[in-house]
């Protein structure tokens, strides 16, 4: 079975119009590549779990 050229050339555009959409979101400050720490509001310390572990001891 061989790809049809229109369908190759569909695939190609999707995967080129998500790359420049991806790119211009990072430089609009829209994206970012990390998830940003969480803090806890309470204390101001950095919560690795689900709730912050200082204030729930």
């Amino acid at each position: 079975m061989t790809m049809n050229l229109h369908i190759a050339m569909l695939a190609i555009l999707t995967v080129g119009i998500g790359w420049v959409m991806m790119s211009a979101g990072l430089q609009k400050s829209a994206l970012e590549w990390r998830q940003r720490r969480r803090v806890c509001p309470s204390c101001g310390h950095q919560m690795n779990a689900r709730v912050c572990t200082h204030c729930a001891g």
